[in-house]
């Protein structure tokens, strides 16, 4: 990619880039990326405009906030995943949580499945992904301003959050993922995922139990 600074001029002091092409700063991990998305390219053509005419403004990174549409289902997404962050050997816990859209007594509620990557140490942010059929990008834009403004997971389960019956749950599944992370890292629980499962159930220590009822193994089940 095209290297540029925060101003988005080239080595060259008279060329400026900005879009597709150029490498960008990356805060949730502190490097350089490339990032094909129209909203930061937007942005950072006004921004080059500003600095052609003087004003000295400064981008500030691209998270690689993006959602999309499949059938009846929506899928959004900020900072990195969770093969990144394992990729790089830093240390992470990524939790799942499975909560309504919208109050479940209110008609047409339905499930979302969301993900939170995060460092257990510090709180750090690296990342959310979200899939439902409803009100799916919402909660990746709340949990995007809070990695742009550098909160943390302790910071999302604070967030006062709009809630009517029709639109949310009086305990938000932000504020919710805020919460299970808070007690992940203050060790009074602790998870694991799918593919670690074998090896939990080999252990003499570890049984497994179904919580479910008839009712909710019958509507949906993987295996």
């Amino acid at each position: 990619g095209i290297v540029v600074d925060e101003a988005m001029r080239t080595e060259d002091p008279a060329v400026w880039a900005v879009g597709d092409a150029i490498e960008i700063y990356n805060p949730t991990l502190g490097d350089q990326w490339q990032v094909a998305m129209a909203g930061p390219a937007n942005r950072q053509g006004r921004l080059a405009a500003d600095n052609i005419m003087g004003k000295g403004r400064k981008y500030r990174g691209t998270i690689g906030t993006s959602v999309l549409r499949c059938f009846d289902l929506t899928a959004a997404c900020t900072g990195v995943n969770e093969r990144t962050v394992k990729q790089r050997g830093l240390p992470y816990k990524a939790i799942h949580i499975f909560p309504k859209n919208h109050a479940g007594y209110y008609p047409g509620s339905k499930a979302i499945s969301l993900k939170l990557v995060f460092n257990p140490q510090t709180g750090a942010i690296y990342g959310a992904q979200c899939v439902g059929a409803a009100l799916v990008h919402n909660r990746i834009d709340v949990i995007a301003t809070a990695m742009v403004a550098g909160q943390t997971v302790e910071d999302l389960a604070h967030l006062e959050l709009c809630y009517a019956p029709p639109f949310g749950t009086a305990k938000d599944p932000v504020n919710y993922a805020g919460m299970v992370a808070q007690d992940v890292m203050d060790g009074l629980i602790d998870t694991c995922t799918f593919d670690e499962l074998p090896a939990l159930l080999a252990r003499p220590d570890v049984a497994l139990l179904d919580v479910r009822t008839p009712k909710e193994v019958a509507a949906s089940q993987i295996a």
